[in-house]
């Protein structure tokens, strides 16, 4: 901490240097000048710029005119490159706020990201970094407050981004990530927004695929997915499980039971695996405690885990039929037409390949309405498309050739995957870029647990917090993390004898809970894994001109929507008045 007396001295070096620097300089100016006409310069020293001062024509006789010239032009050129330099050392070394300088989150700006970019896309590698254009360079993440740089992160930091609602998580964050992914991109969404307003864009660049089982944008049915194909292993047919009966742990006090179904289900999945069947054929010897085709079927194949399975199930009539119930309410999603279409082979449509996906530079887009046995379907094909892409890096040296970009909007309802907070620790080395998106941290906890949403908040290397931060808890962890700043607070004390003042530093949080909570929409602060924290101004995607073709195709889209909408209405209404 700087002292008065440290100030000072500081204070007049500075002083003393600059005068020294345009002494010289005017000097140096008035000898070329007088250079120039002719005239002998005179010599270089304290003696002579002293002399300067006090008679300029005794020291320039013979060219008076043409050394002051000379002299004013040296000094301009010198005040404006110290004013000049300061600007940079300001832009780059001093922010008021005292949150991050712009040098101490030098790794972001487009400089240093683009590098990064080279090293990790392929098809990068032979590109100068300063010939990349801005979406090569990485994840958007904003503008430095307050020196204005764009900041970026790499494809291979992992995200999570938590703001209130009407925040800018769509418009600042899920549609401009989306719409520079490189190669394969994962979305989901309980909303159409971000689904129409990149659409059109990504079918350019590659195919669309689209997982809509509650009609969220009204999608017609255009491919289906091999769930069973997942149970290939048996770690494959326990993580497909774990995402059904993931929507009625929480809501049980026993775990015995969530425990049992879960079982039962790995088992019907396996079954149905080495059988050649669908999930049609799970949901039918769920419906049967009594049927004993899929315990013949892994007796035959894996005789280890049918004992597992069979001696969980041959208990008493009683607990039997509660294990089968729970397993068949985990899977009751299923139960709908609608829903099992999506999730069993079709002729008529092609099959989406999680394998191909993870190479490709094509879009998938997981659609729920909200949580519960419906989002498990979602979870499980993301989980797959996870699976994929880690095991396509492995065969390719450790990362896939070009990142893959999953931008998971309101992941705790529609998209609660047991272990992503474990997945978050490796997914970003193998070329998988996730941004989990949260409207509080407080969601995160409810869909994964105290433990789970920490080790996931530990495991993000970029974090953003935006606007409407009500948690008071959060606020103040966020608070405690952007450190403390000394700020200098006077006193004055008035007596018979007159009055006096006093000054002393304090130290203070840089940003109290209340100033966190009440930031200025379009702001927010950025946890970036090795810097201080960073106040950063978000880039909606309706103010730049390179996505300016995003507004036409939003609306056009939008209208699809609405007129397919209102199609299923009609539909539905004619189907209840012929009854």
């Amino acid at each position: 901490m700087m002292t008065e007396s440290d100030r000072a001295w500081a204070f007049g070096g500075i002083v003393f240097g600059g005068a020294v620097t345009l002494s010289a300089a005017s000097w140096a100016g008035a000898a070329a000048g007088a250079v120039l006409t002719g005239d002998e310069a005179a010599p270089a020293s304290p003696l002579t710029v002293y002399r300067m001062a006090t008679d300029w024509s005794g020291v320039w006789a013979h060219s008076q005119t043409a050394s002051a010239i000379g002299a004013a032009l040296a000094d301009v050129a010198v005040v404006g490159l110290i004013v000049w330099g300061l600007r940079w050392a300001f832009r780059w070394y001093r922010n008021p706020s005292s949150l991050a300088t712009l040098h101490q989150v030098r790794e972001l700006t487009p400089k240093h990201a683009a590098r990064t970019a080279t090293r990790l896309r392929a098809s990068l590698k032979e590109r100068k970094p300063s010939d990349l254009p801005p979406r090569d360079r990485g994840v958007l993440l904003g503008d430095h407050v307050p020196s204005g740089v764009e900041l970026r992160g790499s494809d291979e930091d992992t995200y999570v981004a938590i703001m209130a609602p009407r925040a800018g998580k769509s418009t600042s964050l899920a549609i401009p990530v989306a719409e520079e992914a490189p190669g394969a991109l994962l979305m989901t969404s309980n909303k159409a927004d971000v689904y129409a307003a990149t659409l059109a864009s990504r079918a350019k660049v590659g195919r669309p695929w689209i997982l809509d089982t509650q009609g969220v944008a009204q999608a017609e049915r255009q491919m289906w997915w091999d769930m069973i194909a997942q149970a290939e292993t048996l770690e494959g047919a326990e993580r497909l499980a774990s995402h059904f009966v993931n929507q009625i742990t929480s809501e049980q006090a026993d775990p015995f039971w969530s425990q049992a179904a879960g079982d039962l289900l790995v088992g019907l999945f396996r079954a149905a695996y080495w059988e050649g069947g669908s999930v049609r054929d799970v949901m039918k010897w769920l419906s049967d405690p009594k049927e004993k085709a899929p315990l013949r079927v892994l007796y035959a194949n894996e005789p280890v885990l049918a004992e597992q399975v069979d001696s969980s199930i041959n208990i008493a009539e009683e607990t039997q039929s509660g294990i089968y119930q729970n397993a068949r309410t985990a899977v009751s999603a299923l139960r709908d037409e609608r829903v099992l279409a999506w999730v069993t082979p079709d002729k008529r449509h092609p099959r989406f390949d999680p394998e191909q996906f993870a190479l490709s530079k094509d879009t998938l887009y997981l659609l729920s309405k909200k949580g519960g046995p419906a989002s498990a379907v979602v979870a499980a094909l993301a989980d797959a498309v996870f699976t994929a892409g880690a095991e396509a890096g492995e065969r390719h040296g450790g990362r896939l050739p070009e990142p893959m970009r999953a931008v998971l909007d309101e992941a705790a309802n529609i998209c609660k995957i047991a272990d992503l907070p474990d997945l978050y620790s490796h997914l970003g080395s193998r070329g998988i870029t996730p941004m989990v998106i949260l409207q509080s941290y407080r969601q995160g906890v409810k869909a994964w647990g105290e433990v789970g949403m920490d080790s996931m908040w530990s495991a993000a290397t970029k974090k953003i917090i935006g606007v409407g931060m009500d948690d008071a808890k959060f606020a103040q962890d966020v608070s405690t993390l952007t450190g403390a700043h000394y700020v200098e607070r006077g006193s004055y004390s008035k007596s018979k004898d007159g009055g006096s003042r006093s000054w002393s530093e304090q130290r203070e949080q840089v940003l109290d809970p209340a100033e966190i909570r009440a930031m200025k929409k379009g702001t927010a602060l950025l946890l970036a894994t090795g810097m201080p924290v960073a106040q950063i101004s978000l880039r909606p995607w309706y103010a730049e001109e390179a996505m300016a073709h995003i507004g036409p195709q939003m609306r056009a889209e939008e209208q699809a929507i609405t007129k397919r909408a209102v199609a299923a209405y009609e539909e539905r209404k004619a189907a209840r008045s012929g009854r």
